[in-house]
């Protein structure tokens, strides 16, 4: 009875989320002074056959209040559970994006060999005159510095006395790279700083369709928030009351250095909707991938389905709690876009870019190795002496005619 009348009062409290009859899965942090940041969300619905759904729920966080409750609403008492951080990280990088560029023809090779360092910044405090820093700062929890030096020992020592670990192991390693004329991005933990995640909960309770509580979580998240959730069942799940945007492959954009500007176009077209919009980044059967957690493999293995979906999202945007609802008659995305073989694709060896183009432009730019001027002149003596003896053959039918 007694839990019966918690309930109520729960009920209560939270009787303005349930206007939507859906499901419930992770609401935001508060702790007895401040609400703790939320850096990011990753969700996990399990769509059963019996009408519950299991939810597993991990926030990363950015705050270390002594005391703070997890707020989470649903729509009827759970059965609740822990999970691993490591199903959700595995999870995560399996179904993770990837875009496979084309390779870079051998003039945008000797191109990148001759490229510039960056500008050196001022040497940082234990840099020597054989040290050159190109650029030092924060990420995350990390410092970091990228630096380069011509002698292997000098680079150690810089790297030492700015408190890297760096073993006896390691330097025969520096000594090759700097050899190689490399540079080297170093990185350690900030001082007194730790990253630690939540225990991810497993909560089970009654519903048909997953529902995301964003204007609870609203409360502490922070600007940009990345939403991560897949999504087992059946079919293919979409948003109900959401838009669906997507990045198109010709859109990509490839660096030099092994970058491209997905992020960006994925931030870019979320921010057309105010964030109220997801991008499907992998939708397809659940047991086509090598898993290696146990628990992430029996947990794939009870379902046909897998989709995993993407958001980026602002507090001041977390008015609609998103909805998703299945739809078999979508195709499959994977998540592997190999553009290395696309026709249409060129790299510029000045913008160290590859971009799509017209396909007079592609087929020229493979012809001539990215117009190597070498190349490019051989091309075009070919072509000079082929156009020469066409009017030396038209000249001879001419004068054959004439006699």
């Amino acid at each position: 009875m007694h839990k019966m009348k918690w309930w109520i009062v729960l009920a209560t409290l939270v009787a303005s989320l349930f206007l939507v009859p859906g499901a419930y899965a992770c609401g935001g942090f508060f702790c007895t002074n401040v609400p703790v940041d939320q850096a990011a969300e990753r969700i996990i619905f399990a769509v059963n056959d019996d009408g519950t759904i299991d939810a597993y729920v991990q926030i990363n966080y950015t705050g270390a209040p002594d005391a703070f409750a997890w707020v989470v609403p649903v729509p009827n008492p759970p059965k609740v559970d822990v999970a691993t951080m490591a199903m959700l990280r595995e999870l995560d990088r399996l179904t993770q994006p990837v875009y496979v560029a084309p390779p870079l023809t051998s003039a945008c090779q000797d191109a990148f060999r001759r490229l510039p360092l960056p500008a050196a910044a001022q040497p940082a405090g234990g840099a020597t005159s054989s040290v050159t820093v190109f650029d030092q700062g924060s990420v995350g929890p990390f410092n970091y510095a990228v630096v380069g030096s011509d002698d292997p020992k000098a680079m150690v020592k810089w790297l030492q006395d700015n408190k890297y670990q760096i073993t006896s192991a390691m330097e025969p390693f520096i000594d090759v790279y700097v050899k190689e004329k490399m540079v080297f991005l170093a990185m350690k933990l900030q001082p007194n700083k730790q990253v630690r995640d939540i225990q991810p909960v497993k909560m089970t309770y009654k519903s048909t369709k997953p529902m995301i509580p964003l204007r609870l979580t609203a409360v502490a998240a922070t600007p940009n928030m990345v939403v991560l959730t897949w999504i087992l069942a059946k079919s293919q799940a979409e948003p109900e009351n959401y838009a669906a945007v997507s990045v198109p492959d010709n859109d990509i954009v490839f660096t030099a250095f092994g970058g491209n500007n997905y992020p960006q176009l994925a931030q870019q077209r979320l921010g057309e909707q105010k964030g109220r919009a997801f991008v499907t980044e992998y939708a397809g059967a659940a047991n086509r991938f090598s898993i290696s957690d146990p628990a992430l493999r029996a947990l794939l293995s009870q379902y046909p389905y897998l989709t995993r979906v993407y958001t980026r999202i602002s507090p001041e945007d977390m008015t609609i709690d998103p909805v998703f609802r299945f739809n078999a008659s979508l195709p499959d995305v994977s998540n592997v876009h190999d553009l290395s073989k696309d026709p249409n694709r060129v790299w510029d060896c000045d913008k160290m870019t590859n971009t799509v183009t017209n396909p007079v432009v592609a087929t020229a730019s493979r012809a001539t190795d990215n117009f190597n001027p070498v190349v490019t002149a051989i091309y075009a003596a070919g072509a000079c002496i082929a156009l020469a003896l066409v009017f030396v053959g038209f000249g001879l039918v001419v004068s054959r005619r004439r006699a």
